[in-house]
């Protein structure tokens, strides 16, 4: 199977995925929270025939940062799309029309569909916004069009999206394999405070794979260790056993993030990284400290940086 995760069925979606009664344009009765991630972990293992490349990461869901998706039926034939970020595309570029068409081309069904979406996840940032936008759009796609469309059927409509959708499907913490779909969730007792900083400009993924060997950095400890940690309650133990191998090439590319790094250390937080391709970095804290560092950053760079400050709590 694609993915080892619990079943896709948005009866078990978790709660803080879906919200009643939001007022999205369009009055949608039941909109649905697409949240962001971050890597705790990102190993490139090779380069495949393909182009992609296998990897071996850790997923962690941020609720607290999500970007909100309705869809509604339309007497007009075809996709539109309204989006609040005027920089994104909303014709057969952005991947949430790209997920719809794809849906209901497995259906075998012309869409007659209206996409509103409210970002709030940064852009092309290593945070997986689109990706968890292209999976929201199967899931909700499926509950109001063909509820017994197996889990196996979306699952591999969410690897032709990306390989970060599939985890998106079920967002909770996971490892992932292949090019990120082989996924097998984990555990985390750790409360954890994060600290998130987007200096504003995108950072392809394509470039940061295609450079990551450009400049090479020590090797990454053992994704056990890490998952062990995670286990306990010392967010301290968690922050030493993160990394990135894609961190390297950003980093040297841009210097900026490096000052940004420094100022997050000396603020209180630890393990700080680039989160997936970049360029956002993540910091972890004591949770009751996240709200001061993130104004204290926000304040060392003004107009510049967004901060965002984030809570894991285990059993969320």
């Amino acid at each position: 199977t694609l993915s080892t995760l619990s079943t896709l069925s948005t009866r078990h979606y978790p709660d803080y995925i879906r919200r009643q009664n939001t007022t999205l344009t369009h009055n949608s009765e039941d909109a649905m929270l697409c949240c962001a991630k971050i890597n705790l972990y990102l190993k490139i293992v090779g380069k495949r025939a393909d182009g992609y490349h296998d990897i071996q990461t850790l997923f962690l869901p941020l609720p607290d940062l999500a970007d909100e998706l309705s869809i509604v039926p339309t007497s007009t034939p075809g996709l539109s799309m309204r989006c609040s970020e005027p920089s994104l595309p909303t014709n057969q570029a952005n991947l949430c029309v790209k997920a719809a068409e794809l849906f209901c081309q497995q259906l075998g069904i012309e869409p007659s569909l209206a996409i509103s979406l409210e970002k709030r996840i940064p852009i092309a940032a290593g945070l997986g916004g689109g990706s968890s936008n292209a999976a929201a759009v199967l899931l909700e796609l499926r509950r109001q069009l063909a509820p017994n469309t197996p889990d196996a059927v979306l699952q591999k409509l969410a690897c032709r999206l990306g390989a970060d959708v599939p985890f998106f499907l079920n967002p909770q913490s996971a490892v992932a394999e292949g090019i990120g779909e082989r996924l097998r969730g984990i555990n985390v007792h750790t409360p954890l405070g994060i600290v998130l900083a987007n200096p504003g400009f995108p950072v392809p993924a394509s470039w940061a794979y295609g450079h990551w060997r450009r400049v090479g950095g020590p090797p990454l400890p053992p994704l056990d260790e890490l998952i062990a940690a995670l286990r306990g309650e010392d967010w301290r133990a968690v922050a030493a056993l993160c990394g990135n191998d894609l961190e390297h090439a950003v980093l040297d590319k841009f210097p900026v993030l490096g000052i940004i790094a420094a100022k997050m250390a000396k603020l209180g937080c630890a393990g700080i990284h680039v989160s997936g391709s970049g360029p956002t970095l993540y910091g972890l804290c004591e949770p009751a400290a996240a709200s001061a560092i993130r104004d204290a950053l926000q304040e060392a760079f003004p107009g510049f940086l967004s901060v965002y400050a984030c809570q894991y709590r285990p059993g969320r």
